[in-house]
């Protein structure tokens, strides 16, 4: 008896009649600087499309003082997007538009403030 042949039928893949939901989109930089308060009137981002877009300074509970090195992580969904120790009291950022979980750790103590873009005047109090 002869083999019977197979027929075996494949389709084109067929392209999508959208685009995909979230498509991949070029990643931004990020940028930061760190300084005396007002450093905003004299330092601009160095990407003019992107301007510093969230501030945050550094004080003292008790005095208000202003607390210098002081080690600064920036988080997204949990993932450490930048970290370093803040050569001044007020840091600058420039970063896509969303909410941030911002951390300092100061002296060992470690404490943090949710920022969403375009608040220039977030503080982490010790």
């Amino acid at each position: 008896m002869p083999a019977a042949a197979q027929n075996l039928q494949t389709a084109a893949p067929q392209a999508p009649s959208r685009p995909p939901a979230n498509p991949a989109s070029p990643q931004e930089m990020l940028y930061y600087v760190c300084g005396s308060r007002g450093l905003d009137t004299h330092v601009t981002s160095p990407d003019p499309q992107h301007p510093f877009n969230l501030g945050v300074s550094f004080v003292s509970a008790s005095t208000g003082a202003p607390l210098n090195e002081v080690s600064v992580k920036v988080r997204r969904h949990g993932r450490v997007l930048m970290d370093f120790v803040a050569a001044g009291p007020y840091c600058l950022f420039s970063v896509p538009e969303a909410d941030y979980r911002v951390e300092g750790t100061y002296r060992g103590e470690m404490k943090f403030e949710i920022v969403q873009t375009g608040n220039m005047n977030a503080q982490i109090k010790w």
